[in-house]
C-alpha cells in the first residue's frame, strides 16, 4: 500500500514504515475535495437549472408594481371610462328626447294654427267674436307672420333694384317698424278699454286682434309673389295689408260696449285718436319706403 503522505510503498502494514502515518484511516476517510474533472463533467442541464433557480429567487425592485395591482388599476380605469361613456350616452339620449319633444310640439302647433288659419279666413269677424284666451298664441303667430312677410317684401324689392345696405334697410328696419305698429295698436286698444272702464281679458284682446289680421297675411303672401310680375299690384297688396290693420283695430274696439260711462271724451273721438296715432306711426316709420317704391313704380325704369 502506498503512503499518501510520503509515497513510500508499504506492504500490508497498517502504518508507514518511513513516516509512520496510519494507512488504514487515511484510506477509509472520504475525499473532501471534489475532483475538477467530475466538476467539468457535470451535466449542462444541472448547471442551467441552478442558474434559473438563483435568478428566480432574485429580489423584486420595490417600485415595480405587482400583477394584481396592474389588473386592479386596469379594471378601475375601464370602469371609469365605462361610467363616463354611459353618462355621455344618457345625456345624448336626454337631449334627443328633448329635441324630439320640441319638434313634436312645433308640429302640433303648426297643425293647429293651419286649421285655425283656414277656418278664420272664411269668416274672420264671426270667428273673432268666439275666440278666447286659448287663441292668444295664434294671434301672436299671425302678427309675427305679418312682420316677417312685410320685411320679406322689402328685401326682395331692394334686391331687385340693387340698393345698398340690403339686409339692414331691406329686412331689419321693416321688421322693427311692423312690430312697433302692431304693438302700438294693441296698446291703444288696451288704453281705450281701460278709459272706458270695460272689463276685458288682455289675452282675449290679442286673440281677437290677431284673428282679424289673418286676411292681411294672405295679402302679404300675394304681394311677395306679385313682385316678380308687377310692382303696381304688389304695392297695392302691401297697402291693403296695412289697411286691414286699421280695420281690425276699429272692429275689435266697437264690438265692446263703449261709452257706458260719462267720460270726458266721447268714445268716437277716442277711437279716432287711436287711428290717428297708428296712422302717424305708419307714416313716420314706413312712409319714406312706400313713397320710394311708388316713385320707382311710376318711373319708366321701374316698370316691368
Amino acid at each position: 500500500m502506498k503512503c499518501p503522505v510520503c509515497n513510500h510503498e508499504n506492504g500490508d502494514a497498517q502504518f508507514c514504515e518511513r513516516c509512520g502515518s496510519n494507512l488504514t484511516q487515511t484510506t477509509s476517510s472520504p475525499s473532501l475535495v471534489k475532483n475538477p474533472e467530475s466538476a467539468a463533467s457535470e451535466p449542462e442541464y444541472t448547471r442551467w437549472s441552478s442558474t434559473q433557480n438563483t435568478s428566480s429567487q432574485a429580489p423584486v425592485p420595490p417600485n415595480t408594481p405587482s400583477v394584481s395591482t396592474q389588473k386592479q388599476q386596469t379594471t378601475e380605469s375601464t370602469g371609469t371610462n365605462n361610467h363616463a361613456s354611459a353618462g355621455d350616452n344618457s345625456s345624448n339620449q336626454w337631449n334627443n328626447i328633448v329635441q324630439n319633444e320640441k319638434v313634436q310640439q312645433a308640429k302640433e302647433v303648426s297643425k293647429q294654427y293651419l286649421s285655425y288659419f283656414l277656418s278664420v279666413l272664411a269668416r274672420p269677424y264671426q270667428t273673432m267674436k268666439t275666440v278666447g284666451d286659448q287663441h292668444s298664441l295664434n294671434g301672436w303667430l299671425t302678427m309675427a307672420l305679418i312682420a316677417v312677410l312685410s320685411s320679406t317684401y322689402f328685401l326682395i324689392t331692394f334686391s331687385r333694384i340693387g340698393m345698398d345696405g340690403l339686409f339692414i334697410g331691406g329686412f331689419i328696419r321693416p321688421l322693427l317698424f311692423t312690430v312697433i305698429i302692431l304693438i302700438a295698436s294693441i296698446a291703444l286698444m288696451y288704453a281705450i278699454l281701460k278709459i272706458e272702464k270695460i272689463t276685458f281679458r288682455p289675452k282675449t284682446l290679442v286673440a281677437q286682434f290677431g284673428t282679424l289680421l289673418v286676411p292681411a297675411v294672405v295679402s302679404l303672401v300675394l304681394a311677395n309673389l306679385f313682385i316678380i310680375i308687377s310692382y303696381s299690384i304688389a304695392i297695392s297688396l302691401l297697402a291693403v295689408s296695412y289697411i286691414i290693420v286699421f280695420v281690425a283695430l276699429n272692429s275689435v274696439l266697437f264690438q265692446y260696449p263703449l261709452n257706458r260711462t260719462k267720460a270726458v271724451i266721447d268714445s268716437m273721438y277716442s277711437v279716432l285718436i287711436a287711428n290717428a296715432v297708428v296712422f302717424f306711426i305708419v307714416y313716420q316709420l314706413m312712409g319714406e319706403i312706400i313713397i320710394g317704391l311708388i316713385s320707382l313704380m311710376l318711373s319708366p325704369f321701374g316698370r316691368l
